[in-house]
């Protein structure tokens, strides 16, 4: 896909760890955990061991500079051990491997390290996203490699031994490293965990497990998290050193909380969980959990509902007209075309969309030009529709297509006999849509993929569904509760289904306490902030430009919590690029409990910062990866999220 480049380390100044009225402009302390062992404070933690003027780092924030080791009494850096592949570890590493310092990676992630150019090519990376691991915060160029590490080896540097330790969990390849000298152990255990009982986000956790992959892996990590838990725990470390969070000084204690903390998630998400009803031993660890919810009774559909192919469903008039919902696949038009031969419809009126997934919007366009066909959708789904290289989301289709109309929540239309109303349905997904369609009593509800007998389709934190009283599934209940429809109709399913009060009762009680349970688990002041990593994005995410041109992109800001807060971007540059400081706003306030997108149209829209670059006028063309730095409240997060600009 062309070249690709990004600006090496850069001096940025340590944003602290504490309140938005800490003076962010001077780096922490460092913590001195023993002689010659110190902890510098960042986005994540660096470990820095120092012997006669000479520095071992553990994992390397790009806040750690030359000027920062040198009070510290460190000439130079010999080595540099990562415990992960993420950028907030090993965004630093670049600058002090130039000056000669040896990179040893983990053995399973070294191609994220060495050869990111073709993770960054992989068309697979970009459109279709089933997968979630590794996960898009991969180093924007690679960077030299001088070894590889795993469960076992040790590293003997300067008198003292570092034993390296497996230990997955936030990612497939981490490990930690065990520091065993003079002193009492020290284990420097990468995002195992954040502290005693708390890990500091769960979308890592995304994970395939039996036979299903990422997209319906909710938690799927957490298998190998809990044996990295029981490994640190009887390491023989006296101190773990987390990458987020203060040092542990009882491993054993936090470890065991932590563990007891995600198996009460895990029993909580899996008594209402969809998978329940597509994969029906999958999760037959809790089959016999009390807490498990019985499915719900199904029915077939009315008689003015067919189902066409794949995901969509037709709504069929008396007149012989046809309204669509979701066309996901060609074989949903030749369908349509059979229908209109054999006089079974006289043609379709519009299509519906009830999500952006890529199986329920690929032949979209397709649809429009054949059949001349209006498709219609929410306002939170249209521009996700329309536009898909501006986002990067779970199950992406690179086939946008117009959007004719685009509804706000509660409006409703006449159309034929039927009385049609449309809703912001943020269950499965936060760019999700409902449609109530009525006639002669009966009440029909097509809920895309947001529901099953068995409960909720929740289990993609990258889809954004949100915890809380009026948001996300909880927002699904409350209208299915008034609205009282005799069949919901799930895309993916032939037969309809509906929830008793008692039903949706059952799984609005589960949601609440899910919510507390990920905020005990999870260090932030609201649990959405551990779930959806789409609290920060860039905005577009993928666009074009030209050598010489200028162009804008916007840091979005979702802030879950009770209090208004501030953010802060800076973009790092590829060779030659600058951004226009004066044109840009760098710095933004975000009120508190925004909705989760910035549309001029919501309540409580998210606020943005907006960043405009300048191309120089020889870049070669070619795929540009450029991160930003991000800080949230007076927190450095690190290069935390990135755009894609493509030279043309």
């Amino acid at each position: 896909m062309g070249c690709l480049a990004v600006m090496g380390c850069a001096g940025m100044a340590q944003a602290g760890q504490d309140a938005a009225s800490k003076d962010t402009s001077v780096p922490p302390k460092p913590l001195e955990l023993q002689p010659g062992l110190f902890v510098l404070e960042g986005a994540v933690n660096t470990g820095v061991l120092v012997r006669d003027g000479r520095a071992l780092l553990i994992d390397c924030c790009d806040s750690v500079t030359p000027d920062r080791l040198a009070a510290l009494g460190v000439q130079s850096v010999e080595m540099i051990l990562c415990t992960q592949h993420r950028r907030a570890n090993t965004a630093g590493a670049e600058a002090f491997v130039a000056r000669g310092a040896e990179l040893a990676v983990p053995g399973n992630e070294r191609a994220l390290f060495d050869n990111v150019e073709a993770y960054w090519a992989d068309w697979r990376n970009r459109w279709h996203l089933y997968h979630a691991q590794p996960g898009p915060e991969v180093l924007a160029r690679s960077v030299k490699v001088a070894r590889t590490l795993k469960e076992g080896d040790t590293i003997a540097w300067r008198g003292l031994t570092i034993r390296v330790l497996d230990t997955p969990g936030a990612t497939t390849g981490s490990v930690s490293y065990l520091l065993e000298g003079s002193g009492s152990a020290v284990c420097f255990s990468g995002d195992a965990l954040y502290g005693p009982g708390q890990i500091w986000e769960l979308y890592s956790l995304q994970k395939g497990f039996g036979n299903v992959g990422d997209y319906h892996g909710f938690l799927g990590n957490r298998p190998a998290l809990v044996a990295s838990l029981h490994k640190l725990a009887t390491s023989g470390a006296a101190i773990l050193v987390p990458s987020h969070g203060a040092p542990i000084n009882d491993p054993k204690a936090a470890t065991t909380l932590l563990e007891t903390r995600l198996d009460a998630l895990w029993r909580n998400y899996t008594a209402i969980s969809a998978l329940n009803f597509y994969f029906p031993h999958l999760l037959d660890e809790t089959k016999d959990d009390p807490m498990r919810m019985k499915p719900a009774a199904t029915a077939g559909p009315p008689s003015w509902v067919q189902r066409v192919d794949y995901t969509s469903f037709a709504v069929i008039s008396e007149t012989g007209a046809a309204l669509l919902i979701d066309c996901g696949k060609d074989s949903v038009l030749d369908t349509l075309q059979e229908w209109k031969h054999d006089k079974r419809i006289s043609g379709v009126d519009a299509c519906w969309v009830t999500h952006y997934h890529d199986d329920h919007v690929d032949s979209l366009q397709r649809l429009a030009n054949s059949l001349a066909c209006p498709i219609m959708t929410d306002r939170h789904l249209a521009e996700v529709i329309e536009h898909p290289q501006r986002f990067f989301l779970p199950c992406i289709s690179p086939c946008g297509a117009p959007v004719a109309r685009a509804t706000a929540n509660g409006e409703s239309w006449t159309w034929h006999e039927f009385q049609l109303t449309a809703f912001h349905f943020p269950g499965q997904s936060f760019y999700h849509s409902g449609l109530l369609v009525e006639t002669s009593g009966q009440k029909v509800f097509f809920a895309g993929d947001s529901g099953a007998p068995s409960g909720l389709d929740d289990y993609t934190c990258g889809n954004r569904s949100f915890l809380g009283k009026g948001r996300g599934f909880r927002r699904c209940l409350a209208l299915w509760r008034e609205l009282q429809p005799g069949y919901i109709i799930n895309q993916h399913q032939a037969r309809a289904f509906a929830f008793t009060p008692e039903e949706l009762d059952t799984m609005d009680r589960t949601l609440a306490d899910r919510e507390r349970l990920v905020a005990e688990l999870t260090p932030w002041e609201d649990p959405n902030f551990a779930l959806d990593p789409g609290w920060v994005r860039l905005y577009p995410y993928d666009q074009d430009a030209f050598p010489g041109s200028i162009c804008a992109v916007d840091a979005q800001f979702t802030n879950h919590g009770p209090q208004a807060a501030k953010a802060a971007v800076e973009p790092v540059l590829p060779e030659g690029w600058t951004w226009d400081t004066e044109r840009s706003s760098a710095n933004v306030s975000v009120p508190a409990r925004t909705e989760g997108w910035n549309d001029a149209s919501s309540p409580n829209p998210d606020a943005a910062a907006r960043i405009w670059l300048r191309v120089p006028p020889d870049a070669p063309k070619g795929q540009y990866v450029v991160p930003f730095r991000v800080t949230w409240n007076g927190r450095y997060l690190g290069q935390f999220r990135h755009a894609l600009v493509h030279v043309l």
